[in-house]
């Protein structure tokens, strides 16, 4: 297959350019947690795997994982620091489409057969089945956000935008509106980590797109359904103590689920050798480390997570054992 520019590894992105075309291609509209479940099951049945790079998670984390997505449920990840989290969460982008429709321009990503921002919805009125369609990727269809304490609601769902009214638009106009980050991920998922760390008064704001899936901004009378799997991470400490999760945020997650650290040995020579970057592009080859170099920071890595000297809480980062196996490969250049 050809490859994409903007995603070397992508395939060409299909044919059709309006509605009209689409729908005469046979396209069938699915919600993206239809889309995951169905991908998700047919790699299931192929034997493939669902989440490459995820090392030891195979028999704990993953069933779970896989149950939460085929029942439809937003996911709310558990776990010690350097546990994987966020790379299991960026692996859920492979259960995706590799291409979406959307219509061109629109700025949450409608499906041209369901607009739902007014901007699309008086588009499709006026230009029917020529309404212009564009194609995104799978990889545009993630959005990330470290849930910091300065984190505004403008942020996550929207705010009025200052320049749209200046271009003569008036203040009630719902197209007046700047979207934040979760409804710009319409038709995608989105993550959200360190979630105790988001300020009470705007976890509030994420109320209504976990449970009823619209948002509000603002005084607007808007009611603008979203189409998103919502996935949050946190440490069990910052759970309970430094930040919290209100009750009702929490009580809208369909699935906790609680990663770990390697639990054998072999888990933990694997995680060390995929992850650790002991060679280097370039003239420079860097260092060779042997097998047995790196089973001996496996074992120290372990002894020190079980040590009652290392604090349980804080934990033993998986980063750790994947530092000194890069240190050790630097000294032996130096």
């Amino acid at each position: 297959m050809q490859q994409n520019s903007q995603h070397p590894t992508a395939s060409v992105p299909p044919r059709p350019a309006t509605v009209g075309e689409l729908r005469a291609s046979g396209h069938v509209y699915r919600t993206v947690k239809q889309e995951i479940r169905e991908n998700l099951l047919t790699r299931m049945r192929a034997g493939q795997n669902r989440f490459p790079g995820i090392v030891g998670f195979d028999q704990t984390v993953l069933p779970h994982v896989e149950r939460a997505l085929l029942a439809g449920h937003d996911i709310i990840m558990l776990g010690e620091r350097g546990q994987g989290k966020t790379r299991l969460i960026r692996t859920m982008v492979g259960l995706l489409d590799e291409w979406t429709p959307t219509i061109d321009g629109c700025e949450i990503n409608d499906h041209p057969y369901y607009p739902v921002c007014s901007r699309c919805q008086r588009l499709a009125r006026e230009q029917g089945d020529d309404l212009k369609i564009t194609w995104r990727h799978q990889s545009d269809r993630y959005g990330e956000k470290l849930a910091t304490p300065d984190t505004s609601v403008g942020d996550l769902i929207g705010d009025i935008d200052p320049v749209k009214v200046a271009e003569g638009r008036t203040l009630g106009d719902p197209e007046t509106i700047h979207f934040g980050m979760v409804p710009r991920t319409n038709r995608g998922i989105f993550s959200l980590n360190e979630l105790p760390d988001l300020a009470e008064r705007i976890q509030v704001a994420l109320l209504n797109v976990l449970e009823e899936r619209d948002i509000g901004v603002r005084g607007y009378s808007l009611r603008l359904p979203l189409d998103v799997v919502l996935v949050a991470s946190a440490n069990p400490e910052d759970y309970t103590n430094r930040g919290r999760i209100i009750t009702p945020l929490k009580d809208r997650f369909g699935a906790e689920v609680r990663t770990h650290y390697p639990v054998t040995l072999e888990d933990e020579l694997a995680l060390i050798t995929q992850e650790a970057e002991v060679a280097w592009d370039g003239g420079d080859p860097g260092a060779e480390l042997p097998e047995h170099l790196v089973e001996v920071i496996a074992r120290f890595t372990r002894l020190v997570r079980e040590s009652p000297a290392a604090d349980a809480r804080s934990g033993v980062s998986a980063r750790f054992a994947i530092a000194a196996a890069e240190s050790t490969a630097a000294a032996a250049v130096r």
